[in-house]
């Protein structure tokens, strides 16, 4: 402003500085796009998740995509002033909103779950969700896979899951079937899966004697059967 014949000016760098955030803001619609990787550095630890400055720019880190695996605390996983590697995951120029992840550069578990947990395995896990229809268990990794109430019981019908686990217990469980393309793991109790088999096992080997001394019976009845005919002869 000018006024009072120049006793009375006014000056002000705003239009200069908006300019200036307006022309970078242009350059770097240009050069980021999502999906890109990013070194950055971790400026503040929240709940949710970490604010990351990268390229000029400063984003969310939600605390969902920072691992596979669940993360209680984001101080666990990241520090303030860390620098990491981060991808791209959404840009919103228009209200300036910016998020990454960290998990998109890591190796998806699914990826390889059929190597690292074939059928019929064994493994520990821990019961992390009790539901109506059975209990979840985590395999480490990001892996969960689900054990049926009805794998549960051992023969017993139950109501609920928690007749038979607890949330936070460690189980031992079998590996039944893997259903990679919807990240699907069915499980069944170690313990009980092992007593089916022992009891399977014991009736085949029952039967198969049986059937031996049922034709071990047959061959001397024959022979018997033979020997009173050559005796009537």
């Amino acid at each position: 402003e000018y006024a009072e014949s120049g006793r009375n000016i006014v000056l002000t760098r705003r239009p200069i500085l908006e300019e200036e955030q307006r022309v970078k803001k242009t350059e770097l619609k240009a050069s980021l796009k999502e999906g890109m990787r990013l070194k950055g550095k971790v400026t503040s630890i929240q709940n949710f998740g970490a604010f990351v400055a990268a390229n000029g720019i400063e984003g969310l880190l939600p605390i969902s995509e920072m691992s596979y695996s669940r993360v209680g605390k984001v101080s666990d996983v990241l520090s303030q002033g860390q620098e990491i590697e981060v991808v791209v995951k959404k840009l919103d120029w228009e209200n300036n909103k910016f998020s990454f992840s960290l998990k998109d550069i890591l190796t998806d578990p699914w990826d390889i779950v059929e190597q690292k947990f074939p059928v019929g395995s064994f493994h520990s896990g821990t019961v992390n969700k009790l539901m109506p229809f059975g209990a979840f268990v985590s395999l480490g990794d990001g892996i969960d896979g689900l054990v049926h109430i009805s794998k549960l019981g051992g023969g017993k019908r139950l109501s609920h899951p928690k007749e038979a686990v607890k949330e936070g217990q460690t189980i031992e469980v079998l590996v039944e079937a893997v259903d990679r393309q919807n990240r699907r793991i069915s499980l069944a109790l170690a313990e009980v899966s092992r007593a089916e088999a022992e009891s399977a096992a014991t009736i085949k080997e029952f039967q198969q004697k049986q059937t031996a001394t049922d034709s071990s019976m047959g061959k001397l009845g024959d022979i018997l059967k033979k020997q009173m005919e050559k005796k009537r002869s």
